[in-house]
């Protein structure tokens, strides 16, 4: 009879456990298929439901709330422009869930703010500055293609950026700055060959200056005569008279 009382009370245990038991698994499945989805706020709460709480034991809501929290930092930091922050954040958040649907906005990202300093180095007056700006725009075209963005309109805009650079001429301009810098150096040469020259030539020069000074003084005195105001002849010589 005990035995048959333990028996018993075997098979209601495990006609309650097992309904609980599948449900436990039908929800975790549940979470589980919404967190691939990116469904982070109500995987959350299914977590919690089955684990606790307590998200520091409970490791599963503990990573949806990670992922909440990473998933509206890159798409702030997007929205302002901040792209490389906002691939960081981005790739925080696909290493906790790979199947995010916002991991083809990664490489879209690069090819976002490759645009944005294409176009940008086509507005500059530098050549050195629109040079520098086609590298940058250039690396994150292929960065984008790294990440996983395979459109040919990118092997387009990079050949664009090397055609770009080469009608700025930046590889012709850099000799051309270096030959204005011996220039620059032979004004002050030029002016201290004097001082150094001999005495000689310092007697010859200042003889040169002479006759010019000299005749400086002549025109000026010519010049005060003219404006003299002078008596009549007639007046001159009843004076004398």
């Amino acid at each position: 009879m005990k035995r048959f009382i333990k028996s018993l009370n075997r098979i209601l245990l495990a006609g309650i456990l097992i309904p609980f038991v599948s449900f436990a698994q039908t929800h975790r499945a549940y979470a589980d298929e919404l967190f691939k989805k990116a469904d982070y706020y109500h995987a959350f709460f299914l977590y919690r439901n089955l684990y606790g709480t307590d998200l520091n034991e409970n490791q599963f809501a503990q990573r949806c709330k990670q992922a909440m929290v990473l998933t509206k930092q890159f798409l702030d930091l997007r929205a302002a422009k901040q792209y490389y922050d906002a691939k960081t954040k981005l790739r925080e958040l696909l290493e906790i869930n790979p199947d995010d649907f916002h991991a083809p906005i990664l490489p879209q990202m690069s090819i976002e703010e490759a645009i944005y300093w294409h176009r940008l180095a086509l507005k500059q007056n530098s050549a050195i500055e629109t040079n520098m700006m086609l590298e940058k725009a250039i690396a994150l075209y292929q960065q984008g293609q790294t990440d996983g963005w395979k459109y040919k309109e990118i092997d387009d805009a990079i050949k664009l950026c090397e055609a770009s650079k080469m009608e700025s001429g930046i590889v012709e301009n850099l000799p051309k700055l270096t030959d204005i810098q011996p220039k620059v150096e032979i004004t002050p040469t030029t002016t201290l060959e004097p001082a150094v020259a001999n005495t000689k030539t310092e007697e010859a020069s200042n003889l040169k200056v002479e006759p010019v000074e000299k005749t400086l003084p002549t025109e000026v005195k010519v010049v005060k005569t003219r404006t003299r105001n002078m008596l009549p002849r007639r007046y001159v010589a009843s004076i004398r008279q």
